[in-house]
């Protein structure tokens, strides 16, 4: 087995894995955990905490 047949296995290799990661990150029952996921920084940031607040129809005083 000679190089070219390693980098060649290498490669195939690594499209498989490329692959997999796109199709279980582009999976539709994934959708709604990845979406949470997005979200994350902003609800724990305390400037965007007031504003979610005032929608939901708390006065401050």
């Amino acid at each position: 087995m000679d190089s070219g047949t390693l980098h060649g296995i290498a490669t195939i290799f690594a499209m498989v894995a490329f692959l997999s990661i796109c199709w279980w990150a582009y999976k539709p029952s994934n959708k709604q955990r990845f979406e949470a996921d997005g979200r994350l920084p902003l609800d724990s940031d305390p400037l965007y905490k007031p504003r979610a607040d005032k929608t939901s129809g708390d006065t401050q005083k």
